[in-house]
């Protein structure tokens, strides 16, 4: 058997293999998903059991860049400098977007456990967006007093960025669209959900346009690479990044393809599987989208940064708690010279204000469970000073 037949058989023929940013990570009951069962049984203080649920929020690549210093009345948020994209996010916005999401997620499961918690953004000075500097990005300050539990907690271990083809037919409904833009707590960011077919349509074909730009330059490939899980043995040892598995191709055909057709090395050309098959995969991904979001501001600072990750988080447990899939779309929003006229053309697309910022651009729709992202432990995000 040839291995065009071979691919063919599998489901992976051409360059319809679903790989490279687009993927994500296999789950299962392994040491690197147990963080999705909650916090480790003999886990007692509440701090560390509310970091235990912060660690699920959703980030970019998986790169899980959170490093968290406790105090004795309160816990510091900082960015991992070890854990960044420089060559998909030159300017470190998704990485403060992630902040945001921790940060989300570390309040609701503090007040779950019956602590309240004030947050101060920036604590020792708020830095600009052409610079990152080792300071705090947030302060929980932990306090006595009423707690108010989020209904939210309860979508935190069952949330996934659910990256397999969505039915595009079931739209979502008018209640469902209310609340996922009533989702955020905070003021300072505005949510659009878009879901005309014709809009739809341009959206998905932009998507798959800024794509196609991001795996053009092997510098990007290669930064990608680093996070791609190419075996079950990566994900155990790493406990982070993303591979296959959520595109919801079966075991043999993620098996077949990390051990036959895919390689770090591979990786890195814009003309090979691994470049190809992620266009490939937004296209289709896209294509199924039953409706986008798309979360902007007008501020665009580091603090509104952070913030705009806490309502992505608050959208995303919505969407989970109201059973809809949800997944970020992001190249098309990113920072770098080749994707300025396409990001241009989305942000004309979705009616962006002027001076305003798209955060985040992400679809929605109904479609099977896919496996949940590896994660790292607590311990491992622990700052010692």
């Amino acid at each position: 058997m040839d291995r065009r037949t071979t691919l063919k058989l599998l489901g992976v023929g051409g360059t319809t293999l679903a790989v490279g940013p687009a993927a994500g990570c296999r789950g299962g009951a392994t040491v690197a998903f147990a963080g999705w069962r909650g916090p480790p049984p003999d886990a007692t203080d509440v701090r560390i059991r509310a970091l235990s649920y912060a660690t699920l929020a959703p980030n970019a690549h998986n790169t899980q860049p959170w490093l968290v210093a406790l105090r004795p009345d309160a816990l510091e948020l900082f960015v991992d400098g070890s854990r960044l994209l420089p060559e998909t996010d030159p300017p470190y916005r998704q990485t403060h977007i992630s902040q945001g999401t921790f940060l989300e997620l570390l309040a609701i499961a503090l007040a779950e456990e019956g602590v309240a918690s004030d947050v101060s953004y920036f604590p020792e000075g708020e830095y600009g967006n052409d610079v990152l500097r080792p300071l705090p990005v947030a302060r929980l300050t932990l306090a006595k007093g009423a707690v108010v539990k989020d209904p939210l907690f309860s979508a935190i271990t069952t949330r996934r960025s659910n990256k397999g083809i969505y039915d595009s037919k079931r739209l979502l409904s008018a209640e469902e669209t209310l609340a996922l833009a009533r989702a955020p707590r905070e003021g300072e960011v505005s949510v659009r959900i878009v879901d005309a077919a014709d809009a739809r349509g341009r959206i998905a074909a932009l998507c798959t346009e800024a794509m196609a730009v991001e795996v053009q330059a092997v510098a990007r490939n290669v930064e990608t690479a680093r996070w791609f899980r190419f075996s079950e043995r990566e994900v155990e040892e790493t406990r982070d990044g993303f591979s296959l598995a959520q595109t919801s191709r079966g075991a043999l055909t993620r098996w077949f393809a990390e051990t036959f057709l895919l390689d770090r090395k591979g990786a890195a050309d814009p003309r090979g599987m691994f470049a190809r098959g992620a266009i490939d995969s937004v296209r289709q991904q896209a294509g199924s989208a039953a409706a986008f979001g798309v979360l902007s501001d007008r501020a665009n600072t580091r603090r509104a940064q952070v913030i705009a990750g806490r309502a992505y988080a608050r959208i995303a447990l919505t969407a989970t708690a109201l059973g809809l899939a949800m997944h970020p779309l992001s190249q098309a929003l990113e920072e770098y010279p080749d994707m300025a006229k396409i990001k241009a053309r989305l942000e004309a697309e979705v009616g962006l204000p002027s001076g305003g910022t798209v955060q985040m651009l992400f679809r929605l729709g109904h479609s099977d469970p896919t496996p949940h992202t590896p994660r790292r432990a607590v311990g491992d995000i622990l700052r010692s000073t």
